[in-house]
């Protein structure tokens, strides 16, 4: 974001592309051997598109900078990269403010659990054990359970690896396999809408801060097959694509494909765009609302599974204590 924010200014000032991208090695946003690379691949004769191409980089950042290209402007293409990346960096920001709270409450709740089993409870064992005492039926049951643990914590930890190599599995394994498993993540209840709408929310500000920034309509839809993280979109983005070269209309092609995977209102808001000849408007306007739903959607989550993780832990945790003391209060009782 920084690279494309000073790009965009050295060339809005006129200084000529080599030029800046010799500023930007000087100021060390960009490395000397990336500098060495470009210049390389330039002074061959390729265009920054196809250079930065060459380089890896991101198909989206690509389409801005090809864009620009044609209307002879880099400087209003770095603009676009600039205001696209530092959307979905403040957008991925807020994300992660909503969340670390209660995953840093249920981090340190879990550990004071963790510390009653592990390191308290043991203890109490010991001392009944050596004062031989009789043990009320709570407490009999959790020392017993934890007499156990030695027994079944390999089973769960079998459980529990096999859990994480799915996981791992899943973000490794072929995009059509991911892609049949995302599909039967659609099935469930509140996850199929929240999936739902972060796969609106990336179409639309995709494609929209593509055709904003000058892009056709077929090379946006193919850059945005490229660039696209969720393997349940390959075939659909096709299918998209296959449909619009065919002559239907953009709303046509995703109510025809898309079934199923994008908010009911994308293809309204498409029509719209379409009719009114301001779609890259409609639909950064779309991506926009539809930012804020899963925002809003994740914070209430997290106001309500705070209080519900601390309950049920706080719920385990006085248990344990209550179970530990009840032999000492009977002790004290029959004195």
């Amino acid at each position: 974001m920084l690279y494309s924010q000073q790009m965009a200014h050295l060339l809005d000032s006129g200084i000529p592309l080599l030029t800046s991208l010799d500023v930007l090695k000087e100021q060390r946003l960009i490395s000397k051997r990336f500098y060495k690379r470009l210049i390389h691949l330039l002074n061959q004769g390729f265009s920054l598109s196809i250079a930065l191409e060459k380089l890896a980089f991101p198909a989206l950042f690509i389409s801005f900078i090809r864009a620009a290209e044609e209307h002879g402007d880099y400087a209003h293409g770095f603009k676009q990269c600039e205001s696209y990346y530092e959307t979905r960096a403040r957008w991925t920001r807020e994300l992660g403010k909503s969340l670390i709270y209660p995953l840093l409450v249920l981090a340190i709740a879990s550990l004071a659990l963790l510390f009653l089993l592990g390191v308290v409870l043991p203890r109490f064992t010991e001392l009944y054990q050596m004062m031989d005492v009789s043990l009320p039926g709570l407490t009999a049951w959790l020392f017993s359970v934890h007499a156990s643990a030695g027994a079944w914590m390999p089973e769960v930890a079998v459980w529990a690896g096999g859990g994480l190599t799915a996981c791992v599995g899943t973000r490794i394994a072929p995009r059509p396999i991911r892609a049949w498993l995302a599909r039967g993540l659609f099935c469930l209840p509140l996850v199929g809408s929240m999936l739902k709408h972060r796969l609106t929310h990336f179409f639309a500000i995709q494609l929209g801060s593509l055709l904003k920034a000058g892009v056709p309509l077929l090379d946006a839809l193919q850059a945005l097959r490229k660039m696209t993280p969720w393997p349940v979109l390959d075939r659909v983005l096709d299918a998209i694509v296959d449909s619009v070269m065919g002559g239907a209309s953009l709303s046509e092609a995703i109510s025809k494909s898309g079934r199923g995977l994008f908010l009911p209102s994308l293809v309204k808001m498409v029509a719209l765009g379409e009719e009114s000849g301001k779609l890259d408007q409609i639909l950064l306007h779309l991506s926009h609302g539809t930012g804020m739903v899963i925002k809003n959607r994740l914070e209430r989550f997290t106001r309500s599974a705070e209080p519900l993780f601390i309950f049920i832990i706080g719920l385990f945790i006085a248990v344990i204590i209550i179970a530990m003391f009840l032999p000492l209060l009977h002790l004290v009782r029959a004195i």
